[in-house]
Formats: C-alpha cells, sequence, structure tokens
C-alpha cells in the first residue's frame, strides 16, 4: 500500500510539472476587470495626480537657470508628456534640441534628438522620426543606447504594419529582426528589457510556447518590475494569442491596461485590444465603455499614432453595443408585459381568495361559539377522576383515556361542523341559531382546569414537594388552593405528562403563547439545575 501511494504522489508531480509547461496558471481575469472598470470609471482623479506632477516639472522648468539646468528640466518635462500630450511633448523636446546646441556637448545634443523623433513618432510622423534616427552618427552613444534602437524598433514596426508593399515588407521585417538582435546585445543577459526584446523575438519565429517560458520565469525573477511595466504584459498577450490561449491573454491586456491607465498613458494598445476581444466574448457593454476611453485618450494626448488603429475598432464595438441594447430594450418591453399580465391574474386570483375567506370566517366564528361541548368534557372528566385511585399501571391507562376523551371531544367538534355545514346548505338557519345560543362560560374552564389539578395531583400527590426541591431557596412555588396548581405548576404538570410544546399547553390551558412562554422561562431562571437538563428533571419527578 506505501507503494502504490509513493508511484501515485509521483504520478501527481509528474503531472503537475506537465501542466506548468507554458507558464499555464489560474487566470483570475474578471475580479481584475473590476478593478480596471473602477479605474476606467474613477480616472479623473489619476489625471489629476498627473496634472500635479506636470505643474510640478514646469515649475522646475520656470526657477531652471542656465543652458545645464535648463536641459534638464526640459528633459523632465518632456518624459512627463511623452505618453501624455504628445503635441506638447514635442515642443519641449525642440527646445531640447536648441538648449543642446548651445551646449554644444555631442552626447547631449543626440540625447535631445532622440527625444525629438519619440514625439515625432507618437505624432504620426514616422518617416520624420526615421530620417532624424538615421541621420545621427554611431558613436558610443548611440550604438549603446537602447533608447535609440527602441525607437528604431517600434517607429521600423509601425511602418511595417502601414505597408501595403510585399517588398518593403520583407524590408522592414530584416529590419525588425536587426534591431531585436541588436537590443538583446545592448541589453544585459536576464533583464526584464531583455527579456521582453527575447520574447518578441521567440513570438516574431512562430515560437510562442518558448516566449511565455521566458516570461514567466522573468516574472519569477524580477515580480516588481514586472507589476510595473504594461510593455511585459502586453507582449505576453500576444504570445498567449498566438498560442490560442483567449482567457490568458485577457488578463494579460488587462494588467497592462490597468499599469497604463495608472500611469495616465495615453499611447497604449492594451484597452483597445482587449475591448476588441471582450466584444468578440459577448461582452459588449464593457468592450464599449473600455473602446470609448481608449478614443478619449487617444484624442486628449493627441496620439495619432494610434488615432487609426482605435477608429477601425470603434464602429465594430459601436455596432456590437448598439445591437445588445436595442435586444435589452425588447427584452425590457417584454419583460413589463409580462408582468403586467401577471398582475392582473392575481388581482383576481386575490378578490376570488378574499371572497372564500370571508365565508370560511363566518363558519369559523359560528364553531368558536360551541361553548356547550366543555361540559361533555367535565363530565367525561369526573369518569376519569375515578380511576384514579388504581395501579401505576390503571393510571397510565387513564392518562390515556383522557387523552382518548380530548379525541373524541375534537370528533365531534368535526361532525358537529359537519352538521351546521348540512343545516347551512338546507337552510335552516332558525335551527343553527338555536343550536349556537347557549354561550361558553368562564366557569366551565374554571371548572375544567380545577378538575385536571385534582386528576393531576391524585395521580402525582408529590408533585408539588418535588418539584421545589429543583427550585432555588426562597423560589419554591406555593398554590394558594391547597388541593389546586397555579399557572406555573400547571404549565409544568403538563411538561411531566409529557406535553413540552408550548404551542400545545397554550392550547389545552387556554392560555396565550406568550403567557406560556413568559411563565416557563420566568421558572427555569429560579431553578437549580441548568436550562437544558431542566426539562429533562421534570419530566422524571
Amino acid at each position: 500500500m506505501r507503494n502504490i501511494r509513493i508511484v501515485c504522489l509521483l504520478l501527481f508531480a509528474l503531472l503537475g510539472i506537465a501542466g506548468m509547461k507554458g507558464a499555464q496558471e489560474c487566470f483570475k481575469t474578471d475580479s481584475l476587470l473590476v478593478v480596471l472598470d473602477k479605474i476606467v470609471a474613477g480616472q479623473e482623479h489619476i489625471e489629476e495626480a498627473k496634472q500635479r506632477e506636470v505643474t510640478a516639472a514646469r515649475a522646475r522648468l520656470r526657477q531652471a537657470r542656465g543652458d545645464s539646468a535648463l536641459f534638464d528640466a526640459l528633459g523632465e518635462i518632456f518624459r512627463q508628456y511623452s505618453k501624455y500630450r504628445l503635441d506638447s511633448a514635442l515642443i519641449f523636446a525642440r527646445q531640447r534640441v536648441e538648449v543642446a546646441n548651445r551646449l554644444g556637448i555631442r552626447d547631449s545634443v543626440v540625447a535631445a534628438e532622440l527625444n525629438m523623433a519619440d514625439g515625432l513618432k507618437g505624432l504620426g510622423r514616422f518617416y520624420e522620426g526615421l530620417d532624424l534616427l538615421q541621420g545621427l552618427s554611431h558613436e558610443d552613444f548611440v550604438k549603446n543606447s537602447d533608447y535609440y534602437y527602441y525607437l528604431l524598433h517600434s517607429i521600423t514596426l509601425s511602418l511595417y504594419e502601414d505597408e501595403g508593399d510585399s517588398q518593403l515588407d520583407d524590408y522592414y521585417k530584416k529590419q525588425l529582426r536587426s534591431y531585436r538582435d541588436t537590443i538583446l546585445k545592448i541589453n544585459p543577459e536576464g533583464t526584464l528589457g531583455y527579456v521582453i526584446n527575447l520574447g518578441e523575438i521567440y513570438i516574431s519565429e512562430g515560437r510562442a510556447g518558448d516566449a511565455v517560458d521566458v516570461l514567466a520565469e522573468s516574472r519569477k525573477d524580477n515580480p516588481a518590475a514586472v507589476e510595473r511595466n504594461a510593455m511585459y504584459w502586453s507582449v505576453l498577450a500576444n504570445a498567449y494569442e498566438e498560442l490560442g490561449n483567449f482567457e490568458a491573454q485577457k488578463y494579460c491586456l488587462a494588467m497592462g491596461a490597468i499599469i497604463d491607465k495608472r500611469n495616465c498613458i495615453k499611447t497604449y494598445t492594451t484597452l483597445q485590444e482587449l475591448a476588441l476581444l471582450l466584444n468578440e466574448e459577448g461582452d459588449t457593454e464593457r468592450a464599449y465603455r473600455y473602446i470609448s476611453c481608449a478614443m478619449q485618450d487617444v484624442m486628449a494626448g493627441n496620439v495619432r499614432s494610434r488615432l487609426v488603429q482605435v477608429s477601425q475598432y470603434m464602429p465594430v464595438i459601436l455596432d456590437a453595443y448598439s445591437r445588445a441594447q436595442q435586444n435589452i430594450r425588447i427584452t425590457r418591453i417584454v419583460f413589463d408585459v409580462v408582468v403586467a399580465s401577471l398582475i392582473a391574474v392575481l388581482v383576481v386570483i386575490m378578490v376570488k381568495l378574499r371572497r372564500r375567506n370571508r365565508k370560511l370566517q363566518e363558519i369559523r366564528h359560528k364553531l368558536d361559539n360551541k361553548n356547550q361541548e366543555l361540559a361533555a368534557l367535565n363530565d367525561n372528566l369526573k369518569t376519569a377522576n375515578s380511576r384514579l385511585g388504581e395501579s401505576n399501571k390503571i393510571k397510565e391507562v387513564y392518562i390515556a383515556q383522557l387523552f382518548k376523551i380530548c379525541t373524541e371531544y375534537i370528533d365531534e367538534m368535526e361532525a358537529f361542523r359537519v352538521l351546521l355545514s348540512r343545516k347551512l346548505k338546507t337552510g335552516q338557519v332558525s335551527e343553527i341559531k338555536s343550536v349556537l345560543s347557549q354561550p361558553m362560560t368562564a366557569e366551565a374552564m374554571k371548572d375544567f382546569l380545577k378538575k385536571f389539578d385534582m386528576i393531576f395531583l391524585e395521580l402525582f400527590p408529590n408533585f408539588i414537594e418535588d418539584f421545589n426541591r429543583l427550585m432555588k431557596p426562597g423560589y419554591e412555588i406555593i398554590p394558594k388552593e391547597k388541593d389546586g396548581l397555579n399557572t406555573e405548576l400547571r404549565i409544568y404538570a403538563l411538561v411531566r405528562l409529557g406535553i413540552n410544546d408550548s404551542t400545545k399547553i397554550a392550547g389545552l390551558l387556554h392560555y396565550s403563547l406568550q403567557t406560556v412562554y413568559n411563565y416557563r422561562q420566568k421558572v427555569r431562571s429560579r431553578a437549580v439545575l441548568p436550562k437544558d437538563k431542566f426539562v429533562e428533571a421534570v419530566q422524571n419527578l
């Protein structure tokens, strides 16, 4: 048996390792979309925070003294605007180029011109940006610049996606691969930039599974950096898309969109791609909110390079959203009609039930006035009283006879009700009035309780003394009448007979249920035994 368990554990371990291939994991996409919904709905707070950062950068720019300080301040404000307001970013990039030329430092001039190319790229002026980059001399600063090759790669990729000429497509593919290879050489192996670029290479080579593996491994090594990098999640989403794992793709796009939105970035692609994917899955309302938000950000940031893409997605999602809203309206109309019909039917049923209940109440009221049966019950109790002197076995039979009498009384009440019903059907109203003319008196009930006390005390002559032993000193219960019981003792006399249900006790003694409950609580609170054992002790007296 032990060997079998070991084999099973090894088998499960192997299956677990196989299941981890490709870094497949449980993606909690729904909860992540809820977070993104809140960010999209409350993005004005993020905008306010971004505006405060921009205002601070502008203040530092105004306070800058000297070209060197001015150059640094312009670099900071460019970074604030580079993915937020691209037209403003280009303006500050040009100013930075002018200041760099005045400084006469070659590396500073190149850094400013890279900013210029970045601003041109964002505004969709790809050829101008590419010409500017290609015009830079390949000195050490340029050769070892991630920023330089990132811009080349980004602009070339945009041109490749927009190009329709097959010959140029091949040219751009070669250029992209060359830039990616260079970025791999520049970035130290294992860094996030290196891993992201390697993942893009694997995807372009049709090795999406390898891309997922290397990106997942990087997430284990650099979790903090990954959680802040939207590019990582975008590349991972592309890899999952190639593998056909659309749930994982949706999760990654949502992660990237959350990072972009929290950083108030307007140049993103994650949110619009997520909107298109959600629209294909039928979540049109959320897709419409996301694509609308993306369009607003593109327009606010003047991101012309993304405008065409969002404009292509917008009509598709808007059409699906319009159809969904139309279906909702039709469904709501049908629902209102059905509800109105059900209400009408319900009103008719209620009217009929009310009429029937009125008739039943009249019959019930007449039956409630049948007091003369209590006299017959008293006679039966006298008969039962004559048997109390017999043995314990006879006493038990006597108790059974008492309850039998009560059962017969119920049967007589039913027979009486049937009789009244028949007379009512035949129109014998005067006879019914004659039968019901004798009202029940309180004396009958009083006599009934007195007989009950007498019967019970003859059966259990020591009940009062035994019961008081269960009470705390000073809280003994002594009835006023010598041969009778008071209300508390009478309730627990029925408990001694095995009737513990307060509802039944209330019915037998003609007390309200609340009265029985109050008395029982009062007595239990004065008992020496715990409440959960008190009833059992009474039944054993």
